[in-house]
């Protein structure tokens, strides 16, 4: 197998709270880090919106390829990176796994190697995961998108290279997916994320043939921005959610099965999000 990463940046930044240790320079150190250890070929192609941030100019090698799109927000950026994924697919060999990396993440040392061994282990799964986040107190607040536990039949554990893999719900827009899901799946994805924010939470369950909104709800947390395009957006949004819902259940597809290590091996750097006992910190020090 080999896996081809899509990695997401552009120049700006946010207000989020960070560790101590955050830069993206540090947390592009820890992916190649981990290429470095995976034990199969990987490739790593940034796509770019609009401009490559000046702290990983430098970290670019020669190997790797640049995509330059114009996106100009989460969603449409993810939806551009989608597209040069699938042209990549186009002549891929098959057993490709894709790797959607968003550049505020590290990872561990043995991240890819324990990916690549779960993804040769685990047949059943289509979509792989190596971070999941604690959402519940989010959907609690979000009667739109109740929290969609797995049943009792659709609970799967594996143990694979000294980890233990389990099949979880919802992951964020960092994940991998087989080639032939990818080309399967990829309009679902692309119609994920035109919901609103965050469109990856409803994509997840759409790829699972559940309902992501609530009927009964459908209107509810549509968080307008103040702004001309915001404001826009307020009746499409509603509208773009019903269709999700009706296709989601309408999929002839088998649901979609997405595998995580049950402990991450990759981290969204975020206060808050980071285990203070998990060694990030430490591993954090290394990369800086």
């Amino acid at each position: 197998m080999q896996i081809s990463v899509l990695y997401r940046t552009h120049a700006g930044d946010n207000a989020k709270r960070r560790p101590p240790w955050y830069d993206r320079a540090a947390a592009l150190r820890s992916l190649q880090r981990a290429q470095r250890d995976a034990g199969v070929a990987i490739t790593v192609t940034f796509v770019v919106d609009r401009q490559m941030p000046a702290e990983l100019v430098a970290l670019v090698r020669p190997e790797d390829r640049v995509v330059t799109i114009t996106g100009g927000s989460a969603s449409s950026s993810f939806r551009a990176c989608l597209g040069v994924a699938t042209r990549l697919a186009a002549v891929d060999a098959p057993d490709t796994l894709y790797w959607f990396a968003e550049d505020d993440y590290a990872y561990r040392p043995d991240a890819f190697s324990q990916l690549a061994s779960a993804v040769d282990a685990v047949d059943q799964a289509d979509y792989f995961t190596l971070y999941v986040p604690d959402d519940s107190a989010w959907h609690a607040a979000h009667p739109s998108q109740p929290f969609r536990a797995l049943r009792s039949e659709e609970h799967h554990e594996q143990r694979v290279a000294g980890r233990d893999w389990h099949r979880v719900r919802q992951t964020t827009s960092t994940f991998g997916v087989r080639r032939e899901a990818l080309l399967q799946d990829e309009k679902l994805l692309r119609l994920g994320s035109t919901v609103g924010a965050p469109f990856d939470a409803a994509t997840w369950v759409a790829l699972q043939r559940r309902t992501p909104f609530s009927w009964r709800h459908l209107l509810r947390d549509l968080d307008p921005h103040l702004s001309p395009r915001g404001l826009v957006k307020v009746p499409a949004k509603p509208v773009m959610r019903i269709v999700l819902n009706v296709v989601s259940r309408a999929r002839r597809r088998p649901p979609r099965i997405l595998l995580a290590p049950r402990e991450d091996l990759a981290i969204h750097l975020e206060r808050g999000m980071v285990p203070p006992d998990a060694g990030w910190d430490q591993l954090g020090q290394q990369w800086l």
